[in-house]
């Protein structure tokens, strides 16, 4: 059996690991105040049923803020997207 060695090949070097100073900030390991964010959220749900639509708006791009990539940030983006197609139509109404 012969065994073969390479040395110096490019294949087989080992790329550094990041520095310990620059710590890694994907979305998924920032931390989220789960806590806040349903707060803000049911808030915006108030506002949304009591027809108040600027503070229910307010109240879910808090939530989403907090964490976009969160159930509840999900969530938000959809009621934010309502919200914005209603204050649509209320404008076109008032200008009729």
């Amino acid at each position: 059996m012969m065994l073969i060695v390479l040395t110096g090949c490019a294949l087989f070097k080992k790329t550094p690991p990041p520095p310990p100073s620059t710590p890694s900030r994907s979305p998924a390991r920032q931390h989220v105040d789960a806590k806040a964010q349903k707060q803000y959220y049911d808030l915006g749900v108030q506002q949304y049923s009591r027809e108040s639509y600027g503070e229910a708006k307010k109240a879910f791009e808090q939530a989403l803020a907090l964490g976009p990539n969160t159930a509840l940030g999900v969530k938000a983006q959809e009621n934010l997207k309502k919200i914005e197609r209603i204050l649509k139509t209320l404008e076109e109404i008032e200008t009729k």
